[in-house]
């Protein structure tokens, strides 16, 4: 922790429209949807008190005040927890975090957001797309609605490495993480995964239905023309969808389990 007096402040992450930042003054706040808590955040999973917020002049803690929904941190639901600003605070679909410092300036959502970007492509880093995922797979829990998880990989990237060199696999992925971008649905998740693969978590339409959006989101990436030097570039996928709905969806890591 600095020498110099700090100054926690508590910020809205996400749903990145909400952005806000709370200073954290020693004592305790509550936060909730009710017309009396200290901080309110406008989401119907909140309860009207649903959790405190505590800063002894060193640790911020959070505690759960009996709420309907739960309070998590990174994923797993708390009563009470230590919060750094390494951690992820989920109350309803809200992703929330603390960030330490000094008086002298104040939490850059710029700087910020370009950290969850993956550096290559620009999409999502897998990251901030774990912690964003919390709020959908609550809502789709408590709405019984349905949440499809699916993984799109570039199948032929290393041999694209192999065969062209880094810079030509590299480009081919930058440009298939453009279409996706293009064609993803503005409240759709979209990440890297890993070296050769994207996820996306779609909500709000059936099985059949998600799986005729990712087929045309493939097809519109079969179309285009990837070109390095006088080579034209195939860019075969392969495309994993995991459909679940209402009590059924599990956390994102067994639902990927499916996708791999």
């Amino acid at each position: 922790m600095p020498d110099f007096e700090i100054q926690p402040q508590l910020i809205v992450l996400y749903p990145q429209k909400m952005f806000k930042q709370f200073p954290l003054i020693k004592g305790t706040l509550v936060l909730g949807r009710g017309q009396d808590a200290d901080i309110r955040l406008e989401d119907d999973l909140v309860s009207r008190r649903h959790c405190e917020i505590s800063f002894d002049g060193t640790n911020v803690t959070v505690t759960d005040l009996g709420s309907t929904n739960g309070t998590f941190v990174d994923g797993c639901q708390v009563s009470a927890s230590l919060l750094n600003e390494e951690n992820r605070l989920q109350v309803g679909c809200m992703v929330l975090k603390v960030e330490f410092e000094s008086h002298q300036g104040l939490f850059d959502l710029m700087v910020y957001e370009e950290s969850t970007k993956d550096p290559l492509t620009g999409v999502m880093n897998f990251k901030t797309f774990d912690n964003r995922s919390f709020g959908e797979i609550t809502l789709a829990r408590l709405n019984d609605q349905p949440l499809h998880v699916a993984t799109i990989k570039l199948t032929n990237y290393k041999d694209l490495q192999n065969t062209y060199g880094q810079q030509c696999g590299d480009m081919v992925l930058k440009e298939v993480g453009r279409i996706l971008k293009d064609e993803n649905r503005d409240h759709d998740l979209l990440a890297r995964l890993n070296e050769d693969t994207f996820v996306l978590l779609v909500t709000s339409i059936s099985a059949d239905d998600a799986e005729k959006l990712l087929a045309k989101t493939c097809e519109a990436i079969s179309k285009h023309h990837f070109s390095w030097k006088d080579s034209l570039i195939s860019a075969p996928l392969q495309l994993k969808i995991c459909s679940k709905q209402g009590k059924e969806v599990g956390t994102l890591q067994e639902m990927l389990v499916h996708c791999l």
